[in-house]
């Protein structure tokens, strides 16, 4: 962005110049478009004057020969259609015709040609011209190889140009746009409501189990539940952008799932089995392993093909939910009981396991 659009134009030449340098770029363009050509009339005033021309003449004249001027409206029923002289297609775009024509003084009625007046000149200026904040702003846009990211090329891209930046001269700016700006402006959004989202899961859960200290089990899974993230991202080499964060905040719904069953399934073993706080701990771990397993399972194996074809869009969100399921499972199998039994002092001192080939859980025969 800048004021000049010529000195504009010398920094998006050294913008695609970097870009073709960069590994994985293609197609490299920006949203100006090629120029197009404009007809610059230089009206020499002095001359002018004394063939009794005006600048108002001049522009009649041309207006007549270029684009055509309204003389009258030929009436045909209830339809006024206008009646409008202009010159054939072919003289209007011949530079020498141009220059040939006869400009009709007003005030004399006699007809002066122009270039007796005036220097016609051509030059080439932009078709389109884009404004972003009041500034003259070109847009340098690039596709990607495959196997590419956006990331990728703005890790090398960002540094660069804020390195040149600073011998550009006062006025002139950039910002980068596309996947980068729809990223942040996406995460922005989604940051701004999740509080509201957390607030309103705390409040069901506090009201499911009338208890604050169950519910802060099950959100303390959620941040370490991160963990396995990172590690799938850093093992497939991918990246953290929207759709990654769109993926954190499934596994999260996925983790709060499988702890709520196995708090549950705890209060189920007290409540009703009658059994001691100790015993219920490893009982709901023993009961509730399987079905969370199978729903591991399942759910794994289900997104293996996203992240084998899903692309760059989808490939992300299957391996954040993959391997932060996988680790998330585990932290729901240990942690959850092992945090149940700090937050509500379960004491294991006096449990003992059931013995070996015995059927019945609730035999007093312990070893």
């Amino acid at each position: 962005s800048g004021r000049d659009t010529e000195q504009i134009f010398k920094l998006v030449d050294q913008v695609k110049a970097k870009l073709r340098e960069i590994p994985g770029t293609k197609l490299i363009d920006d949203d100006w478009g090629a120029r197009a050509k404009k007809m610059r009339i230089d009206i020499d005033q002095t001359r002018a004057r004394l063939a009794g021309v005006t600048s108002r003449d001049v522009a009649v004249s041309l207006q007549s020969f270029l684009s055509g001027i309204e003389t009258t409206e030929f009436r045909e029923g209830d339809k006024l259609i206008p009646v409008t002289i202009r010159s054939v297609a072919a003289g209007r775009d011949d530079l020498g015709r141009i220059e040939g024509i006869n400009v009709y003084a007003r005030a004399s009625g006699a007809a002066v040609p122009l270039k007796q007046i005036a220097d016609v000149v051509l030059e080439w200026e932009p078709a389109r011209v884009h404004r972003f904040n009041r500034f003259r702003t070109v847009t340098v846009e690039s596709a990607l190889e495959p196997g590419y990211t956006a990331e990728d090329i703005n890790s090398v891209l960002a540094p660069w140009l804020a390195e040149e930046s600073a011998s550009w001269g006062f006025g002139y700016l950039w910002e980068l746009g596309g996947e980068h700006e729809a990223s942040g402006r996406s995460q922005r959004a989604i940051g701004a409501k999740l509080p509201i989202a957390a607030l309103i899961i705390l409040l069901l859960l506090v009201g499911q189990f009338n208890s604050l200290r169950k519910p802060l089990i099950i959100l303390i899974t959620i941040p370490l539940g991160l963990i396995g993230v990172v590690a799938g991202l850093l093992l497939a080499h991918s990246y953290f952008g929207f759709i990654t964060l769109l993926g954190v905040v499934a596994l999260s719904g996925v983790v709060i799932n499988n702890a709520i069953v196995l708090i549950d399934r705890i209060r189920i073993e007290i409540e009703e089995l009658g059994r001691s706080p100790a015993q219920a701990v490893v009982e709901a771990a023993i009961r509730r392993i399987r079905p969370i397993l199978l729903t591991t399972a399942t759910t794994v194996l289900g997104l293996i093909p996203l992240w084998i074809g899903g692309g760059s869009m989808f490939q992300p969100m299957a391996i954040t939910i993959i391997f932060g399921l996988l680790f998330a499972t585990v932290l729901t199998l240990v942690l959850v009981p092992v945090l149940y039994s700090l937050f509500f002092r379960v004491d294991f001192r006096e449990y003992a396991a059931p013995l070996v080939g015995d059927k019945n859980p609730d035999s007093p025969t312990r070893s």
